[in-house]
C-alpha cells in the first residue's frame, strides 16, 4: 500500500485506524484485541499501523485525545463563559443527551471499565486526560457560584461529582445495556429533572 502523503491522507488513516481501534476494543476488550486485528479491520498493514501507534496503549490514549478534546473545550465555555451557575447548570442539561447518544465515550468507557485492573496506566491517562479535569472545570465552577452567594455549596468537589453523575451513570448504560435501543430512556427529560433537582438542593438565589 502507498505511503500517505499528504496530512490529510495522513490524518484519513490515523482517524481510520483509531475507529478500528475502537471497534475491536468495545467487542474484544483492550486485553484480546491484537495489533494486527486493527490493521486488519482498517484495511491497512501492521507496518503501516505502527508508523502512527507503537502500542495498544498509545491507541488508547490516542482515542482519549481525539475523543475528549472537543467535549474538554465544550465543558470549558460553559463552565467559563455562562453567567451564571444556573445559566450552566442549563448548558450542561442541553449537552449531556448529545454527549451520551452523538459520541463515542460511552463506548471508550466502557472498554475502560472491562479492563482496567489489567492496565493501569491506560485508567491513569483516562482519569487524568478527562474525568479530573471535568471535575476541575465544574468544581471551580461552583465555588464561584458559592463565593459570589448566587448558591450554597459547602463541598464543591464533592458536590462536582454529584453533578456529573447521572451524565457517567447514562454513558455505561448506553454502552453496556442500550446497543440496539432496546433499553433506550428519555435523556432530555432525565437531565431536565437532574436540573430541576440541583437548582433545588444548591439553594439557587437562597444563599446570603
Amino acid at each position: 500500500m502507498l505511503r500517505a502523503r499528504s496530512n490529510e491522507a495522513k490524518d484519513e488513516r490515523r482517524q481510520a485506524l483509531l475507529g478500528a481501534a475502537l471497534d475491536e476494543f468495545f467487542e474484544k476488550g483492550f486485553a484480546a484485541t491484537r495489533m494486527d486485528d486493527i490493521a486488519r479491520r482498517a484495511g491497512l498493514s501492521k507496518g503501516t499501523l505502527y508508523l502512527y501507534f507503537g502500542s495498544k496503549e498509545a491507541l488508547f490514549q490516542g482515542l482519549i485525545e481525539t475523543l475528549a478534546t472537543p467535549n474538554l473545550k465544550i465543558v470549558e465555555t460553559i463552565t467559563s463563559q455562562s453567567t451564571s451557575l444556573k445559566d450552566a447548570l442549563a448548558r450542561i442539561r442541553q449537552f449531556a443527551p448529545f454527549l451520551v447518544r452523538q459520541t463515542d465515550l460511552p463506548r471508550l468507557m466502557k472498554v475502560l471499565i472491562g479492563d482496567s485492573h489489567l492496565f493501569p496506566e491506560v485508567v491513569r491517562a483516562y482519569r487524568e486526560d478527562l474525568i479530573d479535569r471535568v471535575l476541575s472545570m465544574i468544581t471551580s465552577l461552583l465555588q464561584r457560584a458559592h463565593d459570589t452567594g448566587e448558591a450554597i455549596i459547602d463541598t464543591p468537589a464533592l458536590t462536582a461529582r454529584l453533578l456529573m453523575a447521572p451524565m457517567i451513570f447514562s454513558a455505561i448504560w448506553q454502552a453496556v445495556f442500550n446497543q440496539k435501543s432496546e433499553a433506550d430512556i428519555d435523556l432530555d427529560e432525565l437531565f431536565r429533572i437532574h436540573e430541576q433537582m440541583m437548582l433545588r438542593a444548591l439553594q439557587i438565589g437562597s444563599a446570603s
